[in-house]
């Protein structure tokens, strides 16, 4: 409170010089607004203001200090335009915003009726801006850990290039927001589902390419601990690697990387699924299923069970299903399951596993049973879902071999066995 006391000392010192204005009624009949104090009336209704930058820097429009109403700040770079900024409770109830602006632009102001109806001041100041508070002049940084100081309720900017291609963490601890850009149109998001995620945030980054940083300070501490880190993408942090499933039971997920979590799921008959967080966990859940890396999504589901999310999906023989589960909500680690419906999946039942092949499912190496077959030779063929055959091999009949399957890309296989009078077909996982 002491800082807007001050400020507004400041201002009550300029507004000496300057007259009072009230608002109008619409932007295209806005009344101009002048350094120092400023009065609207939102008996009114909203009540709209135009100022005209005189220099390259900021304009601070703020009604802290000056007034007990429930404010609400818009503010616009012409009429019929959506709003590029806004301030809600900034101090208390009242609204203070800070913009960049260009000489000679004109920029809209609108204190809007909607929590107020009272007659209260505010006041308007430009001033320069200075390094990392707007985005069109960033603070550059490098890889690594280091505290910087960022004001609450304010963003702070910063520039990365990257030293090589993979994946780039940023994390700003404690109550910081992060969000990625390209470039300062703010429609360039790069970090995961194109939001404001809580702390920690992770994108692809190419080696050479800078990216713009925006730390927005949520909390109540200004000291926060920035970290950029430059690694490789593990298993489930990206659609490109998703971790294969089947039938599964309370399997665990956490966000700790900053990313959300893919598995895929393969069909091997038509049915129906269930994919479920519910009764498994109290954190605040979100899922999503798609067709394939960057399809269409076909299901989504949230708070189907309090928090949790949970959906039935009807699935497509030999198709494959890409299953999200969102760090939106920044949950911490928790338990889910997928369960068909009355058909077999992915992995055959526990008693069938040691058939043909085991261990099922395996890394690579695995023994092949044929001590079934009384043939000198059998023909192994291993197929995708799709049918397409990936390895054939010749192997005796009448004994176990084993054999390294680790070239196969991790998924779901049919493993044909057959001579020329017996034929057994095995569904095989490589993880």
């Amino acid at each position: 409170m002491l800082k807007f006391t001050l400020f507004s000392l400041i201002v009550w010192g300029i507004a000496m010089q300057t007259t009072w204005a009230q608002g109008g009624q619409s932007c295209d009949n806005s009344v101009t607004a002048q350094q120092g104090l400023n009065i609207t009336d939102n008996s009114l209704g909203d009540q709209w203001f135009k100022y005209t930058a005189a220099t390259n820097g900021k304009v601070t429009v703020s009604s802290c200090g000056q007034t007990t109403a429930d404010t609400y700040v818009d503010i616009f770079d012409g009429c019929n335009q959506e709003a590029f900024t806004f301030s809600n409770d900034y101090c208390d109830k009242q609204s203070e915003v800070s913009f960049e602006v260009i000489a000679g632009l004109t920029y809209q102001i609108r204190w809007s009726a909607r929590f107020t109806s009272k007659n209260f001041e505010w006041f308007l100041m430009e001033s320069p801006s200075i390094e990392g508070e707007f985005c069109s002049a960033p603070i550059t940084v490098g890889a690594g850990s280091s505290d910087i100081t960022v004001p609450v309720n304010q963003y702070k900017w910063y520039a990365f290039t990257a030293s090589r291609n993979g994946k780039i963490t940023v994390e700003a601890v404690p109550d910081c927001k992060v969000a990625i850009f390209k470039d300062c149109s703010y429609t360039s998001s790069l970090n995961n589902d194109e939001n404001w995620n809580p702390n920690k945030t992770a994108f692809e980054g190419v080696a050479g390419e800078t990216y713009l940083i925006a730390l927005f300070n949520a909390g109540t501490k200004t000291a926060v601990n920035f970290k950029i880190t430059e690694g490789d993408w593990q298993a489930g942090e990206r659609c490109i690697d998703a971790i294969d499933v089947a039938n599964i039971n309370s399997a665990p997920i956490n966000h700790q990387s900053g990313t959300d979590k893919w598995y895929r799921f393969i069909a091997f008959e038509d049915g129906e699924i269930t994919i479920s967080a519910a009764g498994l966990t109290n954190q605040d859940t979100y899922l999503e299923v798609y067709d394939g890396c960057g399809k269409q999504r076909v299901a989504f589901n949230d708070d189907a069970s309090g928090m949790q999310s949970e959906l039935v999906l009807n699935v497509k023989a030999n198709k494959a299903y890409y299953i999200k589960w969102d760090d939106i909500f920044e949950p911490q680690q928790y338990a889910w399951n997928l369960k068909a419906g009355s058909y077999a999946t992915g992995i055959p039942e526990s008693e069938e596993l040691s058939i043909g092949v085991y261990p099922n499912p395996s890394q690579g190496p695995v023994t092949i049973d044929l001590r079934a077959f009384d043939s000198e030779m059998v023909t192994v063929t291993v197929m995708s879902v799709t049918g397409a055959v990936v390895k054939t091999l010749q192997l005796s009949g009448g004994i176990e071999s084993n054999y390294d399957l680790s070239d196969l890309n991790n998924g779901m296989y049919q493993i044909v066995l057959e001579d020329l009078v017996s034929k057994k077909v095995v569904k095989f996982l490589k993880i």
